[in-house]
């Protein structure tokens, strides 16, 4: 039986005289090949899974000979193990295929609580909204879904209602509640599962396991609906016209109208300053009623992915209060509105891994791919496995692979913002484009922030460029105050001493960009500054090693969405000043007021900048690695739409610690107050 996107299928008959040995090989195999790792432990939790179901579905097992007999378990007539929900981030361990059936099965090792009982009505709810063919039998031909916990060691089990039925409108083939079952329970309860059909229509598994994924219109609306009311505060907050993100949606949702007329394939670039409303424009294109059906927002910044599916989470909860619900679900069904209603956002690699599956979705046509100058070159390693070719160019190809011809990619670029080794820049999508015979939309603008090389080849390729009016966002909607930061950053990094001095005259007198070499007294600073729903919070580089010192840890990493969106009080909020952020995580957000705390991976050497990094026990030249160190600050200096106070330590004067000489964060300091920074003192 071919697998399509599990790593393991079979017919019963098969799947009986198989070895749990083999099937785990089998398993493993598949894994490898996806680039997964396999832990020792999860050998052990694959191989109970499949001892489990062997010892209910084959005769060879003894305690079960006689249930196995029994010609009414003989109704599951195919099994399919590690089953992939393409773009859903969800692996299903087991799905028993039969007549008027699909019994989706959770393995679970201790206990059982509420919340595994959500997720496995959840995986019933993913197949009905995304698997074409499951919505299909549902409808057609009355085939219920069967959510089934199965509890491999000794536990709990939740307290479920005894009346059994189904879920509501419009999920109303999935039977609930959830059923739980111990270990030696499974055949009682496999044959209880099969009582609550509908009728036994036997139905083809090869054509259900070639399925493709594609969203269903009633999940459709509930995004449109929730996308079209949330709160998005923590993402976007400005007293500035958007008058300019209106004209560039307007042009691009153009150039899609074209290609799909003429069929023509484009790579439509917007460019843009920090803070200029890049993604909120993305955002705008995928969720346009016009396009529901073909657009996805794709980014590889999985930080911004995880706050804005909190963001909408929160917003649709808010929404829960006041009415019944959106789009016809009803209230009690909210949980699972929240947890499908963002699949329009999908992270990069995920999405590329998914195009080169046996099965895609019917959205996708048009591609929203922001930070794409962040696109990783060939043999870059991604979840494990080397790129066979750039990344800009994998993602056109597939796209041609799914669709031929009418497809469109929108390349949202930031300028200067790349901070990994081996991200390409807004170049890989010429270079891509020119191989593939793409047509490119650009500006102008957009154009002379590409290097000279790239520009001319755009250029002087005939037929390739088309011109674009509004394609690059040159306002800042992010310091409706303070307008004038991203040039004081970029002159700072760029060593303009003079048109940082300049800069920095033009910045609000009472916030603007502070400094300070007391933790203490940065803090003060923004919590005296805050308002109402403002946010304030820590931000430093990754690489910043010794700011551990000061009771900052950088590699610690947070939940970037409870960070950004807990409110005042809660101990995991930025306004709790409590734990830092870097710039791999807060690029793409902002917030009112930051404390910045610059460490020695970013220091002056004679009149210069030089990066570091802190090896073991001492810092290290990062030959090569200037412009990377360079951006993650330049991500770091325009995260706040108000203020910012510079935290530079003061080192150890006394010279005990030689990773912290004071000399070295002096000149750092020094230099900034030159560039313009004012001095605080309390």
């Amino acid at each position: 039986m071919v697998a399509g996107s599990a790593w393991y299928s079979a017919e019963r008959s098969e799947f009986l005289g198989a070895e749990a040995s083999a099937v785990v090989a089998r398993l493993a195999s598949h894994a490898t090949r996806d680039g997964w790792h396999i832990e020792p432990e999860q050998h052990e939790e694959w191989e109970a899974s499949v001892g489990i179901l062997q010892e209910q579905l084959t005769r060879k097992v003894q305690v079960l000979q006689s249930v196995l007999a029994d010609p009414g378990l003989a109704a599951f007539t195919s099994i399919v193990l590690e089953y992939d929900l393409r773009r859903r981030g969800l692996r299903i361990d087991c799905l028993l295929l039969g007549d008027g059936i699909i019994a989706v099965l959770e393995f679970k090792r201790g206990d059982v609580l509420k919340a595994h009982v959500d997720q496995i009505e959840n995986y019933c709810v993913n197949l009905l909204e995304f698997h074409a063919e499951t919505r299909r039998l549902c409808d057609a031909q009355r085939v219920i879904l069967a959510p089934v916990l199965v509890q491999t060691g000794k536990g709990r089990q939740p307290l479920l209602r005894n009346d059994r039925g189904f879920m509501p409108a419009p999920w109303s083939a999935i039977a609930r509640p959830a059923f739980v079952a111990s270990r030696t329970e499974l055949a009682e309860v496999l044959h209880a599962v099969l009582g609550v059909r509908h009728n036994s229509t036997s139905f083809d598994a090869q054509t259900w396991l070639g399925s493709a994924f594609a969203p269903s219109s009633n999940i459709l609306d509930a995004a449109l609906s929730l996308y079209g009311q949330h709160d998005v505060s923590a993402i976007h907050r400005h007293a500035a016209s958007i008058e300019q993100i209106e004209d560039c949606a307007r042009d691009v949702l153009a150039v899609i109208r074209r290609s799909q007329t003429d069929g023509k394939n484009r790579i439509i670039f917007v460019s843009g300053t920090p803070g200029s409303g890049k993604t909120l424009l993305g955002l705008k294109v995928a969720f346009a009623q016009e396009f529901q059906r073909d657009t996805v927002f794709v980014t590889g910044n999985a930080p911004l992915v995880e706050v804005l599916q909190k963001a909408l989470q929160k917003s649709y909860r808010r929404s829960q209060a006041n009415r019944a619900g959106l789009t016809g679900y009803p209230k009690e069904s909210a949980r699972h509105v929240i947890a499908n209603s963002t699949f329009k956002i999908v992270k990069a690699h995920s999405f590329l891994g998914e195009r080169g599956s046996q099965t895609g979705s019917s959205d996708g046509r048009v591609v929203i791919f922001d930070e794409a100058q962040r696109t990783y070159e060939k043999g870059r390693l991604v979840l494990r496995s080397k790129l066979e070719d750039d990344e800009a160019a994998l993602i056109l190809r597939s796209l041609e692979r799914s669709y031929q011809s009418g497809c469109v990619v929108v390349a949202l670029l930031g300028h200067n913002q790349f901070i990994n080794s081996g991200e390409m820049g807004g170049e890989a999508w010429i270079h891509a484009a020119q191989r593939h015979g793409w047509r490119c939309v650009a500006s102008e603008a957009t154009l002379a922030l590409l290097p000279e090389p790239d520009r001319h080849t755009l250029l002087s390729t005939s037929g390739l460029q088309e011109p674009f009016n509004h394609g690059h966002l040159a306002q800042s909607l992010r310091y409706y105050r303070n307008d004038g930061v991203e040039k004081w950053a970029a002159a700072v990094l760029d060593g303009d001493t003079n048109t940082a001095v300049v800069a920095a005259k033009v910045l609000e007198p009472d916030d603007g960009v502070w400094l300070t070499r007391d933790l203490a007294a940065a803090k003060n600073w923004t919590r005296s500054r805050r308002v109402g729903e403002e946010r304030i919070g820590l931000v430093g580089s990754g690489k910043g090693a010794r700011l551990a010192a000061e009771g900052l840890f950088v590699g610690l990493k947070p939940s970037i969405s409870d960070w950004m969106l807990c409110p005042d009080g809660d101990v995991r909020s930025s306004n709790s000043l409590e734990t830092i952020q870097n710039q791999y995580q807060i690029q793409g957000l902002e917030l009112d007021y930051t404390v910045v705390c610059w460490d020695l991976d970013l220091r002056r050497e004679d009149g210069a900048w030089a990066a570091w990094a802190f090896n073991g026990a001492k810092w290290q030249r990062r030959r090569g690695d200037l412009a990377i160190a360079k951006n993650g600050y330049r991500v770091l200096l325009t995260r706040a739409r108000r203020g910012m106070m510079i935290f530079v330590p003061s080192g150890d004067a006394d010279g005990g610690d030689e990773t912290r000489p004071s000399a070295l964060y002096d000149a750092i300091a020094d230099h900034l107050v030159t560039c313009g920074a004012k001095e605080f003192t309390q």
